[in-house]
């Protein structure tokens, strides 16, 4: 009889995906000079890295939020905007020719230094362009007495090329001598012709002898209607938009009844994670008061996109 044949089970070994991220997302912010007031910038990228110890970049689409974390012995008013990059087509295309213009310029100097000369954790970023606005940072912990401790550490430096003998920064705001505006400059690239001259003329063959021919009148309909673009051809696309007012009431002698408040804009989108906290009305905010928080998502434990897709 003969044996009953059999097959060798072979078994390989699963790979241990883990069940969630480690990333510190919700930051407490403060600045060097004290309490925060005035126009104070939160750089989303730069708190992250901070945070967690690594490098996250600038580059980037993020999806956060901004709270108020009001303790109960506030007894003033509270009230400032939050600003955003615009979520645009404009704003997107914008980075990416301002990266692909510094990373063209810069592939000579990095082929001719190699892998190994090259800054570890360079990063394209550009200015926010808010005058005399303040960076938020991050607040630790002391370990032993738990007080906070605002942490300015790393480097994060604006984006540099040499333009004709010139060094040159990038920027959101206005061009300057030592400063290229990448909104600017994505305007020249995307600068539209209005007038087709090239097929000008409204008179056509036969014009008239039946609806089934060219008409005059048609072919300049055709020339004319919709050589303007749906916008203004001459003047940049919006940088920054208004995404809430955070505000909390407990002064009796206020425009609003006590006890009104929004202590928190929801998630947005935030291009290259800035956002300017505009104080418009008393800014009595302790460090630690006011919070950013990214919402969770795929890249290295937070939801953000690239800017240069």
């Amino acid at each position: 009889m003969a044996g009953k044949k059999t097959t060798k089970k072979t078994t390989t070994k699963k790979q241990h995906t883990p069940d969630y991220y480690p990333v510190v997302r919700n930051i407490p912010l403060g600045l060097t000079s004290g309490n925060l007031g005035g126009d104070t910038i939160v750089d989303a990228a730069r708190l992250l890295s901070i945070a967690n110890r690594r490098l996250y970049r600038f580059g980037n689409n993020y999806e956060i939020k901004i709270d108020l974390d009001v303790n109960h012995t506030v007894n003033a008013d509270v009230e400032f905007e939050v600003y955003a990059l615009i979520n645009s087509w404009d704003i997107q295309r914008a980075y990416a020719l301002a990266k692909a213009t510094h990373d063209k310029a810069m592939a000579d100097e990095r082929a001719s230094l190699g892998p190994t000369g090259v800054a570890r954790w360079q990063d394209f970023r550009v200015g926010h362009g808010v005058t005399g606005a303040s960076i938020a940072l991050p607040i630790f912990n002391d370990r032993g007495s738990l007080t906070d401790i605002v942490q300015n550490d790393g480097e994060f430096q604006d984006s540099q090329v040499d333009d004709g003998g010139t060094l040159k920064q990038f920027t959101w705001g206005q061009a300057a001598g030592n400063l290229l505006s990448v909104i600017a400059e994505w305007d020249l690239v995307g600068q539209t012709d209005s007038s087709p001259q090239s097929h000008a003329g409204g008179d056509a063959p036969y014009s008239g002898v039946n609806s089934d021919d060219q008409s005059g009148i048609e072919r300049q309909a055709v020339i004319e209607n919709g050589n303007l673009p749906p916008y203004n051809q001459n003047t940049p696309g919006q940088v920054w938009i208004k995404v809430a007012t955070l505000y909390y009431r407990v002064d009796p002698a206020g425009p609003v009844s006590v006890g009104m408040q929004r202590l928190s804009t929801g998630y947005f989108h935030a291009p290259c994670g800035l956002v300017c906290l505009k104080s418009v009305g008393p800014a009595n905010l302790s460090i630690g008061s006011v919070r950013m928080t990214a919402k969770s998502g795929s890249y290295k434990g937070v939801a953000a996109h690239s800017m240069c897709q």
